[in-house]
């Protein structure tokens, strides 16, 4: 399990798998890149960068208000750090809003964006309470968090553990203030701006975030695919069907 030291002083913790086109994955408050653990296969085409951001799993914590932008920074030193000038980038759910603010401020950085349930704000009652579940949960008990999305991303009782116990390192401050900043979060107005080749993936049944899919019309280059009888943990649930349509984008984009 490769780290380097960020300027901070702190070791952040990364997975580099494979050879290839470089893809970076982002991931959700507090869950880190074990819930990238189904993606692991497309390692056989591409190079697969997966960190645990600073303050999540078994980075250390950098600061207890992180925000946003200062991922999308972390994410820009663990770049240099691997000598990496472009790379496609991943981001799943909340995960997809460092992505999106890593697109718009480092163009140069980013050759394409895939979103997996990706949203520009929380601009639903649906995902505004998914957000401040989230933020009750981690603030009351985050292992009882840890434990319910575990479950609710892999049947798999091994996957769920290892996810769980992964999840139970990650520093509830950051855990939390990563939710309270990225509520208020908002790039939409700057949409217009990510010009990259953009793939927007949502499972069909996830209408509260679905709706979210209006805003990037404005964006140039963006497809999207829906995939069949799927909530929001495409990346987990569904990883077949998310799996081939990024290798399917890559492909045809890059």
């Amino acid at each position: 399990m490769p780290y380097f030291t960020e300027k901070s002083g702190a070791q952040l913790f990364y997975d580099d798998r494979g050879n290839g086109e470089a893809i970076v994955f982002i991931h959700p408050p507090g869950m880190g890149r074990k819930v990238f653990k189904m993606q692991h296969s497309l390692a056989r085409e591409f190079r697969l960068i997966i960190p645990d951001l600073s303050g999540n799993g078994d980075s250390e914590v950098i600061s207890h208000a992180p925000d946003v932008s200062m991922y999308a920074r972390e994410v820009v030193q663990l770049l240099d750090h691997l000598n990496l000038d472009q790379v496609v980038v991943v981001g799943y759910s909340c995960g997809g809003m460092i992505a999106q603010e890593f697109a718009l401020t480092f163009p140069e950085r980013t050759k394409a964006v895939i979103l997996a349930g990706g949203f520009p704000k929380v601009a639903t009652g649906g995902l505004r309470f998914e957000f401040l579940g989230g933020m009750y949960w981690v603030d009351k008990s985050p292992e009882t968090l840890a434990k319910l999305l575990s479950h609710s991303h892999f049947k798999d009782a091994d996957i769920k553990r290892e996810l769980n116990e992964h999840m139970a390192k990650s520093d509830p401050e950051c855990w939390y203030t990563y939710y309270n900043r990225a509520l208020s979060f908002d790039c939409s107005g700057r949409l217009d701006k990510l010009t990259q080749p953009l793939l927007l993936v949502y499972g069909n049944k996830e209408f509260w975030i679905n709706e979210h899919s209006k805003y990037y019309s404005v964006c140039p280059k963006v497809k999207m695919e829906v995939i069949e009888h799927a909530y929001h943990q495409t990346p987990a649930t569904h990883y077949d069907r998310f799996n081939d349509a990024l290798t399917r984008f890559v492909h045809e984009e890059i």
